[in-house]
């Protein structure tokens, strides 16, 4: 199909008239089919990302057929932006890039087309980078929004063209399937590679950190003001923890707020992981004795479930009395 491709550009090197009719739409679906399909690879590269760090997935039937409406949604969505840009952006480049060559007198070639994505790309990491640079954004925003316009646009743009020198419509509507089976084809081989670095530990995912008796005794404190003191003797003290009960949770109603005294001790999950256990008495408004570490070695936070895990919702306490 590229050979095809490169033949026609050959044969033909110095046409610069526009294709019309099927062409030019041939040409706005691949654009399209390309921008979706490098859509759906960032998508997969930002979830094999954040494997690395902290993120709880609910699980059951409701919630996997939650993640599939999600799927579908988000496919359909991609394809109506990957439309949209491609004729808001990638067909007014490749039109650039012929009148551009055409206005210096020279053959249109691909590597021109390639120029082109770039000075582009110069150009809104320009508008975009210099106003969040002066904003305090940083000016390492330039660069990056160069690449990532670059990267964005190229592939796009370049398929795009590519359309516009096949002259038979058959060949022009098949470029733009096999650029999205191409893009579709990468994304599953980036996925399946990543889940087995992960699987055989090239990569590290997320851990939870491992504290000692030691680094749990201290003060820990929620974002409602309330703290939960573990002494090293075994005690525990907790003071206006903002939890709220099963059965509250469920029902809506506000937070309450536990105070009362205990013991704690460095316990072991169902799973095999460390937790913390503790024995408060503080009535019924606290939602489960038993609190999972998480965050980093660095910032480490101690939290349990509110109502069903599958909610995702936690009460979550970080280390340090709480900020004034």
């Amino acid at each position: 199909m590229v050979q095809s491709a490169v033949e026609g550009e050959r044969e033909a090197p110095r046409r610069s008239e526009r294709v019309g009719g099927a062409g030019w739409t041939a040409a706005w679906l691949t654009g399209a089919v390309a921008l979706a399909a490098e859509g759906v690879l960032a998508l997969v590269l930002y979830f094999l990302a954040g494997l690395r760090d902290e993120y709880y997935f609910a699980a059951g039937v409701p919630a996997y057929v939650g993640y599939l409406f999600f799927s579908v949604v988000a496919m359909v969505l991609l394809g109506l932006a990957g439309l949209i840009c491609s004729a808001a952006v990638v067909l007014p480049v490749v039109q650039l890039s012929r009148w551009s060559a055409r206005r210096k007198g020279r053959t249109e070639t691909a590597r021109w087309c390639l120029a082109v994505c770039g000075a582009v790309a110069a150009a809104a990491a320009l508008c975009i980078g210099v106003p969040t640079a002066l904003l305090g954004g940083g000016w390492t925003v330039l660069p990056l929004v160069l690449l990532v316009a670059f990267l964005g646009l190229a592939p796009a743009a370049l398929s795009s063209r590519g359309v516009t020198v096949l002259r038979g419509t058959g060949a022009r509507f098949g470029l733009a399937a096999a650029v999205l089976g191409c893009g579709l084809a990468l994304s599953a081989v980036v996925f399946v590679g990543g889940l087995a670095a992960y699987g055989t530990g090239l990569i590290q995912e997320y851990e939870p950190p491992r504290l000692t008796a030691t680094q749990l005794a201290g003060t820990w404190s929620d974002d409602q003001g309330g703290t939960l003191t573990l002494r090293a003797d075994g005690t525990a003290v907790a003071e206006e923890l903002g939890v709220r009960g099963g059965e509250r949770e469920t029902a809506g109603d506000g937070h309450e707020h536990c105070d009362g005294s205990g013991s704690w001790e460095k316990g072991a999950s169902p799973s095999g992981t460390s937790q913390l256990d503790l024995d408060l008495d503080v009535g019924d408004c606290m939602a489960g004795s038993s609190w999972q570490f998480g965050g980093t070695e660095e910032e480490p936070t101690l939290f349990h479930w509110i109502g069903d895990p599958d909610s995702l919702k936690r009460h979550i306490l970080h280390r340090g009395a709480p900020a004034q």
